[in-house]
């Protein structure tokens, strides 16, 4: 089943440019490899990366993608399966306008910061943020991005499953008689990073996508 999706470039005010992929994937499996193909493919160069995915509609995207017999046009090396079909042409859009059709996700590329924002379509047509994500993660539990399109208060981002404002932080007195204590975590992932005075940050981070119980029932209790 497809999942029909766009990505494309973010420009001023929540305006973007975009191509369509039929068969584009959630987060958990299109980050990842959008980070591999602008490693591998485009050697971390942003600007390059988004010129060769706005050159042209995709069937879908793929790192090392083979020739199909199937296939009117020959993959293009390091990035996936070109779309055919009559409609070609680059969509120009806006956060703030109605989902067109039935799409489901949006990734737009900010070139300047080399960071990725996702956005998942909302059951009344609209954009809602999911996520954002830097392509090449940054070593802090927790980063504070400048806000996206309205010119808000800025957001805090989880580097390790991309959660946006999704934070729980406790402060209490030290039990070192100086100082606080404090817990900062990720309600999404469960990372966390914990402080105190006398021994500095200790960092915890969860794996992400979160394994699947191996047998058992969901809860994940095994027979």
């Amino acid at each position: 089943m497809s999942t029909p999706t766009l990505i494309g470039v973010a420009a001023f005010r929540g305006r973007y440019t975009a191509r369509y992929i039929q068969f584009g994937e959630d987060p958990e499996v299109l980050v990842p490899l959008l980070r591999r193909i602008w490693t591998d493919t485009f050697g971390r160069d942003t600007d390059a990366m988004a010129a060769a995915l706005l050159a042209r509609n995709w069937w879908s995207l793929a790192v090392n993608p083979k020739p199909r017999r199937w296939d009117r046009q020959l993959p293009v090396p390091g990035l996936g399966y070109p779309a055919t079909g009559e409609n070609d042409t680059v969509r120009q859009g806006s956060l703030r306008e109605a989902v067109d059709g039935f799409l489901e996700w949006l990734y737009l590329l900010h070139l300047d910061q080399r960071r990725l924002v996702v956005y998942e379509a909302t059951v009344h047509g609209r954009w809602l943020r999911h996520s954002a994500h830097h392509l090449d993660p940054v070593e802090d539990l927790f980063v504070t991005e400048p806000a996206l399109d309205e010119g808000g208060p800025g957001m805090t981002v989880c580097t390790v499953c991309g959660a946006v404002d999704e934070i729980d932080h406790v402060e209490v007195p030290s039990m070192a008689g100086y100082g606080y204590d404090t817990a900062t975590s990720c309600t999404r992932c469960g990372s966390s990073v914990a402080t105190d005075p006398m021994f500095g940050d200790r960092v915890t981070r969860k794996p992400w996508p979160p394994h699947a119980p191996k047998t058992g029932d969901a809860t994940g209790s095994t027979r």
